[in-house]
């Protein structure tokens, strides 16, 4: 990138956040910039580029440095979300071993329904039976589609922290 030539607003920035004088702007920047990382594109010509503790916003058509911000920094947020993952998680556990529980039980009655079945001589009462399993099958389904939607919705909102802790 070529020489970058700050604004008056940006030298008034650059004293303000950095302690450094109006006449060592310039210098300060272009000496930044050697190091900096494009961080964003804002719109079709503003630029956000990060070097050490400072971030620049440039306006890529005039070489011109809009405005500087301290860098952002996000550690501190680390423990707040990690409490959150580990809420999340629990609450999770709790809500799946609950569901679990009625599969286990739905098992349950779809084993008695089948000796039933099986015991069963009268063609009518298999039949009707047979209804009956069908309607445990059914709810076991949904209970496992349940239990499958929980964890997805889980990760979705775990993989939500980890981006926001990046």
């Amino acid at each position: 990138m070529s020489e970058l030539y700050p604004t008056t607003h940006a030298l008034e920035r650059i004293k303000l956040r950095f302690g450094i004088p109006s006449e060592k702007a310039a210098e300060w920047i272009n000496e930044k910039m050697k190091r900096a990382k494009l961080v964003t594109i804002n719109g079709s010509k503003t630029l956000v580029y990060e070097a050490d503790n400072a971030r620049f916003v440039i306006d890529g058509k005039k070489n011109a440095v809009i405005t500087v911000h301290h860098a952002l920094r996000t550690d501190f947020l680390r423990p707040a979300l990690e409490r959150e993952m580990r809420k999340i998680k629990r609450e999770s556990t709790r809500q799946t071993r609950e569901l679990e529980r009625r599969l286990a039980k739905a098992y349950a009655l779809l084993s008695e329904r089948m000796m039933n079945y099986a015991n069963a001589r009268n063609p009518q009462t298999r039949e009707l039976i047979s209804e009956r399993i069908d309607d445990v099958n059914s709810y076991i389904n949904e209970l496992e589609s349940e239990i499958e939607r929980l964890n997805d919705e889980t990760q979705a909102k775990l993989r939500a922290i980890e981006l926001i802790a990046e």
